[in-house]
């Protein structure tokens, strides 16, 4: 992959380090298109190996993300670790 980064991260990166819960649907949801749309460039690209690896991981950070918002402590937006109850 060359040092240009692929357009698909910028999406990723703002749904990731999205702090506002009300933001953070859209975000995902922007940053799966850009992978989805990536993923069908990929497909007839040689040599791609790293980019592929580097998808699967946002894939699995975005996952991650979906969890976070159906769970019912929600996002914090320090850290993204739950507040204390004491």
């Amino acid at each position: 992959m060359p040092n240009a980064r692929p357009k698909w991260e910028g999406p990723y990166l703002k749904a990731f380090l999205e702090t506002n819960p009300l933001n953070l649907p859209d975000r995902i949801t922007a940053a799966e298109k850009a992978i989805a749309s990536r993923t069908i460039e990929l497909r007839t690209s040689p040599d791609v190996e790293m980019e592929w690896q580097a998808i699967e991981d946002a894939m699995n950070g975005l996952a991650i993300l979906k969890r976070e918002i159906r769970t019912p402590r929600g996002i914090h937006p320090i850290g993204r670790l739950p507040l204390s109850n004491s």
